[in-house]
């Protein structure tokens, strides 16, 4: 019985051994930007440590699975950059296989880009805003015009019934 049990168990390791195992990028984290530390941005948050790893026949298959790990990860903590700060790569155990591992930090930056698309923002806000005040400034002014010829025509009326009155006194 702790034969089969062994010789199972060597099974399930040798076919894990076989068959690659190259992680995909899932959509959103391809909008994840892999960098090190000395091309990262400036102004950037620490979202939390992560990792990728992955194993294939090819070492650039590998590589390339790691870094859809490595990048998944940043998606999940809700980074836009990952950082490299450690990595490896070799052969799994007496294999033909190859592993790559990446080490490294999640982090939210705010690139230059995005900073002036959030200058542009604000600009754009402040010319809606002045373009709002000066459509209302002329909105208040046009209705003051009104009050004041209304007042002026009521006053006119006025007048030509207090003239009319005094025309048919007079006769």
């Amino acid at each position: 019985m702790l034969k089969k049990v062994s010789l199972l168990g060597l099974s399930v390791v040798c076919v894990a051994c076989i068959f690659d195992s190259v992680v995909k990028l899932d959509p959103e984290a391809s909008k994840v930007e892999i960098v090190r530390d000395t091309t990262r941005p400036v102004d950037c948050d620490f979202k939390g440590k992560i990792t990728g790893s992955s194993r294939a026949d090819d070492k650039k298959k590998a590589r390339k699975g790691a870094e859809n790990d490595f990048r998944n990860h940043a998606a999940e903590l809700k980074a836009n950059f990952a950082m490299i700060e450690a990595e490896r790569e070799g052969h799994v155990g007496t294999t033909s296989k190859m592993e790559s591992f990446i080490g490294g930090k999640a982090l939210y930056c705010r690139t230059l880009e995005m900073q002036q698309a959030d200058e542009a923002r604000r600009e754009k806000a402040a010319a809606e805003k002045e373009e709002r005040e000066i459509k209302e400034a002329a909105e208040k002014e046009r209705k003051a015009e009104e009050e004041k010829e209304k007042r002026e025509r009521e006053k006119e009326e006025r007048e030509q019934r207090e003239k009319e009155r005094e025309e048919k006194k007079n006769k």
